[in-house]
């Protein structure tokens, strides 16, 4: 273990991740409250993203901390592994929505 307090997994969704995309091109049309809002939704993605990511560690954590062995005859190992792969695929869909945002910054 890494020595970071467990934490709860803040799941993002799908629909959270394309609102926060129309947010973003909504308010890019706009001067300087479209420039706040664009760093506003990159803001919140960053912050989706690290939520993400802690969410992900922990449950690496927690898999390498089960017991051994650490193979798919051990039920307790493939269930916090499988917990560990649905928090990484989180991680990554957060990162692809960041990547989304900056790219709708771009457009200004």
């Amino acid at each position: 273990m890494n020595g970071r307090p467990v934490e709860p997994v803040d799941e993002a969704s799908g629909q959270f991740l394309q609102s926060l995309i129309v947010r973003t091109e909504a308010g890019s049309t706009a001067s300087t409250g479209g420039k706040r809002q664009v760093l506003s939704a990159i803001e919140v993605a960053k912050q989706r993203v690290a939520a993400a990511r802690l969410a992900a560690d922990n449950s690496l954590d927690r898999a390498k901390a089960a017991p051994k062995p650490h193979e798919i005859t051990n039920p307790a190992f493939v269930a916090l592994f499988e917990a560990h792969q649905r928090d990484r695929e989180m991680l990554f869909e957060a990162m692809r929505a960041l990547e989304a945002v900056h790219r709708n910054a771009g457009r200004d």
